[in-house]
């Protein structure tokens, strides 16, 4: 795609097309400036009522219940002008109709064919935001992602399996680089809630002043600087979903009460609001110290611990699962050849050099030599 259009560039040519929207049910619940103005009904007239009280010819619920496209059917507006009208369900992944987008012309063949084709530029700009939004807040990760076949990976497999049929809250612990985020992945990509949102926030990267208006969100006004319309909540964006907090060691101490009220009560109160806002999340939390230790640093609060340590999950160092190194480097090798155009191979004395380093840096720093050395490398 050669452009993409802005949220609001969006909006703007939403605005001007003659088009409105249905749920399932075939009430109303979006009508643009246009269409408000050839069907001669104002938007808050529209809004909640089913389309066959305000356009009895429609066709309508005939593209809800068969949930195939209708094109260029006539009907009569309030004022007894012809409308030709389009419908095109819109379906789930499943292909399940969830609502109907109907778009309408008046002005003859030319200029019906034209917004054929800006319709046809919005519907692809759309499903264009729609994978990008489930790319930033899906998992991209699954089971078959996890590498290796070591009696350590096998059982760090089946743990994953485990827990992701549950409910519970979930703390993966492990040293730096040894793959705790891609185990969070797999569990909320296996578990009941992976068509919702997969929410990931590295404690360590957000300013403790800023860390209650991140999490729960705000209302419009809260504080100088504060978005006109108030900000939605890390919590409130994982509803339903899931919400892993990595380095969740690093919380700061007056988050940490708070994270434990809503993990006991399942609400947030959004900074400078008035309503508690009830949430489903699952939470998957990962720390490369044991938080253990840190309770006994007097750093984390134990009852907060306690509340995460439900399903607790280790991810094996590298240097525990050597038998892993060759399948894992052929697979970076193979990547990274593939990203830069090489071909390339491994020697046996590089082979024997990763077998007897200890890996402190574990999978990631693999990963990272590997890369280096496709890209220095000319002997192939």
């Amino acid at each position: 795609m050669d452009h993409a259009l802005s949220r609001k560039e969006a909006m703007e040519c939403l605005e001007a097309i003659n088009c409105a929207r249905l749920d399932r049910n075939g009430c109303y619940t979006y009508v643009s400036k246009g269409w408000q103005e050839i069907m001669g009904f104002s938007q808050e007239f529209a809004l909640g009522k089913r389309v066959d009280e305000l356009v009895p010819d429609t066709h309508a619920m005939d593209a809800l219940r068969s949930g195939q496209v209708i094109q260029g059917r006539p009907v009569i507006n309030r004022h007894g002008i012809p409308i030709f009208t389009t419908y095109i369900p819109l379906k789930d992944k499943d292909g399940h109709v969830q609502g109907l987008f109907l778009y309408m012309v008046i002005n003859g063949i030319p200029n019906a064919q034209d917004l054929v084709r800006q319709t046809d530029l919005l519907r692809k700009q759309v499903d264009f935001y729609r994978q990008e939004l489930s790319n930033e807040r899906g998992a991209r990760y699954q089971l078959d992602n996890i590498i290796g076949q070591s009696p350590a990976i096998l059982r760090l497999k089946k743990q994953i399996v485990q827990a992701a049929n549950s409910i519970s809250t979930v703390l993966i612990e492990g040293e730096t680089g040894s793959g705790k985020e891609l185990i969070a992945h797999a569990i909320h990509s296996l578990s009941p809630r992976s068509d919702a949102n997969f929410v990931r926030v590295n404690c360590s990267a957000i300013p403790a002043e800023l860390m209650e208006s991140e999490f729960f969100g705000y209302a419009a006004g809260a504080f100088t600087g504060a978005a006109k319309h108030g900000k939605i909540g890390r919590f409130e964006l994982a509803n339903h979903g899931s919400l892993f907090l990595d380095e969740v060691n690093l919380l700061s101490s007056p988050m940490q009460p708070k994270f434990l009220r809503v993990l006991q009560e399942r609400e947030i109160d959004p900074v400078g609001g008035t309503k508690t806002i009830p949430v489903d999340v699952r939470i998957i939390a990962a720390s490369n110290i044991p938080l253990e230790r840190c309770v006994q640093a007097g750093t984390f609060r134990s009852d907060l611990y306690f509340r995460l340590n439900v399903i607790r999950i280790v991810a094996p160092p590298l240097r525990q699962r050597k038998e892993d190194i060759f399948p894992l480097a052929h697979q970076f090798l193979a990547r990274f050849c593939g990203e830069y155009g090489k071909s390339l191979t491994f020697s046996p004395r590089f082979l024997n050099f990763l077998e007897r380093y200890d890996w402190p840096g574990n999978v990631r720093q693999l990963e990272n030599l590997i890369e280096r050395l496709v890209i220095i490398v000319q002997d192939p």
